[in-house]
């Protein structure tokens, strides 16, 4: 986990990059929090599955006309905060994340589709205080402080002037293979996302704004965005072995995600 750290990127930037590319692209490194299967006795900040732990009177989300939504995952803000945990953008420090999504457990056909406004009721982001643990959750993580860059086709590299030479691309996925696992995602809180199929805020800003034109206004729109949770959907997953869920905010970080401001999108391999 360590070779995510800033000791190790900086000496990567200045082996394949001139020192003005390394400096930008240094600049563009973002903190966040990768989410690991915790071990024996280790604090968890976050878990995968179960059934939400719901204030009373509150019933699941739903997409109407299909039925429940499955909890993804949900995120201790709290355990995150105790534990000195940055994920790069400003978070309530009290309360849960719940990550709500729609998998089509009666094979109708419905999908979520970041560009299709009817779908957007089949997904949920809740802040909710007064919760516990989900019951039945199947994977406990615990939290790991790393450093986060974003990927080659996103446009902050082009504003920034930064040409990553292909040993550079290839050493990073090797060390993003080293902290996740081979072919996998991986799950985290903040940071910039590791994208399956291109930037996850370009996704972001087509469902704001309308199908993408890859004109002016959409890139100014997609870098209002920033990931704010990551899941790998895994190999038993609804959305595919090679599925990712991404749960967006429209901020620049300096303050929490209102809930108006809040954008879903999924990719698969």
């Amino acid at each position: 986990m360590t070779a995510l750290a800033s000791e190790h990127l900086t000496a990567l930037a200045r082996e394949h990059l001139d020192e003005a590319g390394a400096r930008a692209w240094l600049g563009l490194l973002r903190p966040a929090v990768l989410l690991r299967p915790a071990g024996p006795g280790e604090p968890a900040v976050a878990r995968l599955g179960g059934s939400p732990d719901l204030p009373p009177g509150a019933d699941r989300p739903r997409w109407p006309g299909e039925g429940r939504l499955r909890l993804v995952a949900e995120v201790d803000l709290a355990a995150v905060a105790a534990a000195g945990l940055d994920a790069g953008l400003r978070l309530a420090s009290t309360g849960r994340l719940l990550a709500f999504c729609y998998d089509d457990p009666d094979g109708t056909g419905a999908i979520v589709d970041a560009a299709d406004p009817g779908s957007a009721a089949g997904w949920r982001l809740l802040h909710l205080e007064g919760v516990g643990p989900a019951l039945g959750a199947h994977t406990a993580l615990a939290g790991v402080q790393v450093l986060t860059w974003p990927d080659s086709e996103h446009p902050v590299l082009e504003i920034a002037g930064v040409e990553l030479p292909d040993a550079m691309e290839e050493r990073l996925g090797e060390l993003l293979d080293d902290a996740v696992g081979e072919d996998a995602v991986g799950h985290q809180l903040g940071g910039w996302a590791r994208p399956v199929q291109g930037a996850v805020e370009w996704e972001a800003a087509e469902a704001r704004l309308g199908t993408a034109t890859w004109d002016e206004e959409h890139r100014r729109e997609a870098l209002r965005w920033r990931p704010l949770l990551q899941v790998d959907g895994g190999a038993d997953s609804a959305w595919g072995d090679a599925g990712c869920l991404d749960w967006l905010a429209r901020t620049d970080g300096t303050r929490p995600p209102e809930p108006s401001e809040l954008g879903f999108t999924w990719q698969t391999g």
